[in-house]
């Protein structure tokens, strides 16, 4: 069933690439998402337990670069998936792809570009065209970086080319060394540590971040939309005040829409909390967090009775939030280890 829906996606994306008319890329574009909806229905409904939740929300904290599409699209080829690359990876990694072993097909987008071309008989009403639409003449003064009559306006989809990737279990990578160089352990005396660079990260992001002394409701934080602050009760050991930070910092960045509607916060609490606690999940999983306080019946409970859509979005979020999160901690640590570095080079 799957290869059949991957056979379409690869058809409608060759129509979509070859077609030079927009409104004919458009509506191909459309079907194809409708196909990746009816893939991504299939995978949900599958999840049949708590334990299928945690073992995709695990498959995201794994293989965090990659979209939401082709989260789904593993978990239904490698539901086990530990570590997943492409071939020349795993070469210049000096392992190999086992003999007749079948790869996981992703999907790797492509786009074109638009432009924006000035109309000189009305200032401010620019024209926006496809390059491909462009005469030699206008490619040419495109191209010109001196000429600003026709300029870069953005990147559209362009339909899908299929990729192909092993699981480390497919190569000779041993598992001790998954484990080892893929899924550290933070050990509790180092969660102090993550924590300020996690702060870093949410300054960075444009909050702040405080501490209070007690709690009116008993929550252990909140996060402060309007005022732009992450709030946080002192006296937490420090595994958990962490825990707190990323729960948090998940909301700062996911909710952001909600700074001025509190009511809909209110209406739906569920679901943002929801989010947030997957979001943290997956993140403290990564850092090799000791997640077993967080119950993953709370978004399998949740997702019960719920519709597609609503699922869908709520995956959607839970993945693209716990991606940006990780790869900002990511950004962070690398900043900070360089001025580490550079602190301790003797002059």
């Amino acid at each position: 069933m799957l290869q059949n829906d991957l056979k379409k996606i690869n058809e409608l994306s060759f129509k979509i690439s070859n077609s030079k008319d927009v409104g004919e890329k458009d509506q191909l574009t459309e079907k194809l998402t409708g196909l990746l909806n009816l893939i991504k229905k299939d995978a949900i409904s599958s999840f049949k337990n708590e334990s299928d939740i945690k073992k995709f929300l695990d498959n995201i904290c794994k293989m965090h670069k990659y979209s939401y599409n082709n989260q789904i699209l593993i978990y239904l080829q490698y539901p086990n998936a530990s570590y997943v690359a492409s071939y020349n990876t795993f070469r210049k990694m000096g392992y190999h792809v086992k003999k007749d072993e079948t790869g996981i097909k992703i999907l790797r987008p492509s786009f074109y570009t638009v432009v924006k071309i000035k109309n000189p008989e009305e200032k401010g009403s620019d024209i926006i065209k496809p390059y491909f639409a462009l005469t030699e003449k206008e490619k040419l003064k495109y191209k010109n970086k001196y000429d600003d009559d026709i300029t870069f306006h953005s990147y559209k989809f362009n339909g899908f080319k299929i990729g192909t990737v092993f699981d480390a279990s497919q190569t000779s990578m041993p598992l001790e060394e998954i484990n080892k160089k893929l899924n550290p352990v933070l050990k509790d005396d180092r969660a102090n540590g993550i924590e300020d660079i996690f702060i870093k990260a949410i300054y960075r992001d444009g909050f702040k971040v405080k501490y209070m002394e007690h709690s009116k409701t008993g929550a252990k934080g909140y996060c402060d939309h309007e005022n732009r602050e992450i709030v946080v009760l002192k006296g937490l050991n420090d595994l958990m005040r962490l825990k707190v930070v990323i729960h948090e910092y998940a909301h700062a960045l996911a909710h952001e829409h909600l700074e001025k509607n509190h009511e809909e916060y209110v209406e739906h609490r569920n679901k943002y909390e929801t989010e947030a606690e997957s979001i943290a999940y997956v993140v403290c999983k990564y850092l090799g967090l000791n997640t077993s306080d967080y119950s993953n019946m709370y978004l399998y409970s949740w997702s019960l009775n719920r519709d597609f859509k609503e699922i869908d979005d709520s995956f959607s979020t839970i993945i693209n939030y716990s991606k940006k999160i990780i790869d900002n901690f990511e950004k962070m640590l690398a900043k900070e280890k360089t001025l580490d570095k550079e602190k301790n080079v003797k002059i």
